[in-house]
């Protein structure tokens, strides 16, 4: 019968619907209807079994193999071309699942269902014929349903359990991801109401500004020293709370980004289980680093916004200054008691010129274990330095001639510094600290910033690696 079937199937005469050979048959769970089969002839594939049985309900989908049509099971039992047939049907089904599909339950549900039933059946009838005549082929073919049935099972339960193993060492890797993330979202937290309380200030920050406007407005020649003073001072202090606060973010950025790489490198042998069962990689980081680089692109633009109006204050005391000397007459009191406030203030100004000239000329101090220098309060010294600038150049600048002297010469040494020597160094302590394994997430933000010629802004991400590298 075997043959004059393998004959047929030779000869191309089958009907789309011929099971001379045998069927595949597919079942859903949770079908259109419960429990309909959908088989196709064996000179099928066992894919278009399972593509109709997928169309019509969800996995895991059991599929089998049926035996040649008109052939019992007993008869299929004792006939080796028949058996030998009907094993090769089912192989095709366990590969399909297997090797096409790659679906562990539908793999499982198809080795424990109906497939399982059919090959105990057939070695029952085994077993009968071998009790009513002992042929030894039977023997044979016994022997190989075993052993297929072990050599299927085996490899499932390792499967099985090795997609449980690999489940486990992903959700591993998440909990520790969460509990790795709990101190940076606190910390997260605490720099948002911090930024919350730097922002609500503007309001009071420009009235001061506008304050001290109206103040230099209608201020007499000698009080034009004091209002000076004051502005510069504002200035000083608008800077100081975001210069803290940049540096806290710059810092919390750079472990927030390192916190994603490492969790990035330990699902990494994972992505295909992931993909598998349908799990996205997760993104833990991306909406957290976005609001960071927003509160630190407002304080930048508020600073340099703050340093712009304090510049234009300065011009105009400087012009209402030159307007007052003009309608100013010449009495000899008056002089005396001018040439004595400039006296005072030419002091007071002097010590400060000289107070900031050694503070920028004292040694860098430097990180114990690295020992590499800590560059952000001297990039602030220089900065502060080169804001006086304007104040030396002014042509009424004769009370402050004393304190300019003492800095004049140093501008150019300053801006220097400032623009050329800084970099250079931040350039090479970075260098020596990714070849010490230093956290690269912090050393590629501030060499972003010392890219973008934020120099300030590296100088304080860099500190912050030498910190963090030091353990302080």
């Amino acid at each position: 019968m075997a043959a004059l079937a393998l004959g047929a199937a030779a000869s191309g005469c089958w009907k789309r619907s011929d099971d001379a050979l045998g069927r595949f048959c597919a079942v859903p769970a949770n079908g259109d209807e419960d429990g309909k089969e959908y088989c196709v002839g064996a000179n099928w594939s066992p894919g278009d079994a399972w593509s109709q049985a997928e169309r019509h309900g969800d996995l895991p989908i059991e599929m089998w193999a049926h035996p040649p049509r008109g052939v019992a099971m007993r008869e299929l039992a004792g006939s080796e071309d028949m058996l030998e047939l009907w094993l090769g049907n089912v192989d095709k089904v366990v590969s399909y699942v297997r090797d096409q599909e790659r679906n562990a339950e539908s793999y499982s549900a198809t080795l424990a269902g109906k497939l399982r039933f059919l090959l105990d059946h057939a070695a029952g009838q085994q077993r009968s014929l071998l009790e009513q005549e002992p042929v030894r082929a039977a023997d044979r073919f016994k022997e190989a349903m075993t052993e297929k049935a072990n050599a299927e099972k085996e490899p499932l339960l390792a499967a099985l359990a090795e997609d449980k193993q690999s489940m486990a060492a992903v959700q591993a890797i998440f909990d520790r991801a969460r509990e790795d993330a709990a101190p940076l979202q606190a910390e997260y937290a605490s720099l948002v109401t911090r930024f919350a309380e730097y922002r609500a200030t503007e309001a009071a920050e420009t009235a001061a500004v506008a304050a001290l406007a109206a103040q230099a407005s209608r201020s007499a020649i000698e009080e034009l020293d004091a209002v000076e003073e004051a502005i510069l001072a504002a200035a000083r202090e608008a800077s100081r709370a975001p210069g803290e606060l940049s540096v806290a973010i710059m810092a919390l950025s750079a472990r927030i980004q390192a916190s994603a790489v490492a969790l990035d490198e330990a699902l990494a042998p994972h992505e295909e289980l992931l993909a598998t069962h349908g799990a996205a990689m997760p993104d833990m980081s991306s909406g957290a680093l976005r609001s960071l680089n927003a509160m630190l692109g407002y304080a930048q633009q508020r600073v340099a916004r703050s340093d712009r109006t304090a510049t234009a204050l300065l011009g105009g005391v400087r012009l209402r200054r030159q307007a007052l000397l003009a309608l100013q007459g010449d009495e000899g009191a008056r002089e005396a008691s001018a040439r004595s406030r400039m006296e005072t203030a030419s002091a007071t100004f002097l010590a400060g010129a000289q107070a900031r000239a050694a503070a920028i000329a004292r040694p860098l101090p430097a990180a114990i274990r690295l020992g590499l220098p800590y560059v952000a309060d001297q990039c602030g010294e220089l900065a502060a330095l080169l804001q006086t600038r304007p104040l030396c150049e002014a042509p009424s600048s004769s009370w402050r001639e004393a304190g300019c002297a003492a800095l004049r010469g140093r501008y150019e040494a300053a801006e220097t510094e400032l623009k050329t020597t800084l970099p250079r160094m931040i350039e090479a302590g970075l260098a020596a600290m990714r070849a010490k394994g230093v956290d690269a997430a912090l050393l590629d933000a501030a060499q972003a910033r010392l890219d973008a010629g934020d120099v300030m802004g590296a100088a304080i991400a860099h500190d912050a690696a030498v910190s963090r590298a030091e353990g302080t």
